[in-house]
């Protein structure tokens, strides 16, 4: 089962216009989103780390930690995003082991992203 088949159904998702910030970096991180329909980009300090589209997610380390966010967010095209707070993320991962996989390999991704953006500045 996919990230995007978990949530296609919900109701409780949020609209975003294109160049709506989702959240900006140094926010409070309280929760993750799940992108049901249209794209996020990811940036920090004004530069591209990620564009993802439905099914992907952003703002997952603030699942992990609660550490201000590290990136902003903004729509790249009209979204639905589904929030995610820790007790759902909790419910999830513990009903559906799968969604913990999928999320560490979104983050390992956008580890591997800032490395390289990182080593183009050096």
């Amino acid at each position: 089962m996919t990230t995007i088949d978990l949530f296609k159904n919900a109701t409780d998702y949020i609209t975003f216009p294109a160049g709506d910030v989702v959240f900006h970096k140094g926010g409070v991180a309280d929760r993750m989103y799940v992108i049901v329909e249209g794209e996020v980009e990811i940036f920090i300090d004004g530069k591209i780390l990620d564009t993802t589209g439905a099914g992907g997610i952003v703002g997952e380390m603030a699942l992990i930690d609660a550490s201000p966010r590290s990136a902003t967010a903004i729509a790249k095209t009209e979204c639905k995003l589904v929030p995610v707070d820790q007790k759902r993320f909790s419910f999830l991962v513990q009903q559906t082991p799968n969604f913990a996989i999928n999320v560490m390999k979104i983050m390992v991704e956008r580890i591997r992203r800032l490395d390289a953006l990182v080593l183009s500045i050096k």
